[in-house]
């Protein structure tokens, strides 16, 4: 009798595990909006990473460059940026204005960063720290400055 219960026992029904797969439309429409929203967050990161190119360079070169060449490496980078007519003819306290116009926060307003230029043209040395600030000031308007349309 005991064979006989015993053919009749089973193992427990186990159902299929459930899918992953959404089941209804509004989650393929949802995964659709986030990957068009990824690829436009990502096209907009690259395009400002390509246009802020001219800035890393002119970052890279700034610790090598002479103090007196400090007004030439501004003009490059701006030239980068702005039309030549725009930048190119600057001088004195034009030039002075257009780099604190430039940027949220004027960096060449006060003293040593209003000699930019004048080192470039009379190449006295600088004590250090008036170098130190001077640099400060330019990688400052490097990385901050505000290209209007």
């Amino acid at each position: 009798m005991r064979a006989a219960t015993s053919a009749k026992l089973h193992d427990f029904y186990q159902p299929a595990p459930p899918s992953w797969m959404p089941q209804t439309i509004g989650w393929y429409v949802l995964f659709a909006l986030l990957a068009v929203a990824l690829a436009w967050w990502a096209f907009r990161v690259i395009r400002r990473w390509r246009a802020n190119r001219y800035r890393r360079e002119a970052l890279r070169v700034l610790p090598a460059t002479p103090a007196s060449q400090l007004s030439a490496l501004l003009k490059r980078t701006a030239l980068s940026a702005w039309p030549r007519q725009d930048v190119a003819a600057l001088t004195g306290a034009s030039w002075l204005a257009f780099l604190n116009r430039t940027t949220p926060k004027p960096a060449f307003a006060e003293p040593p960063a209003t000699v930019v230029e004048d080192i470039a043209l009379h190449p006295d040395p600088l004590p250090s720290s008036d170098e130190a600030v001077l640099r400060e000031k330019t990688a400052h308007w490097i990385r901050n400055h505000h290209v209007s349309p």
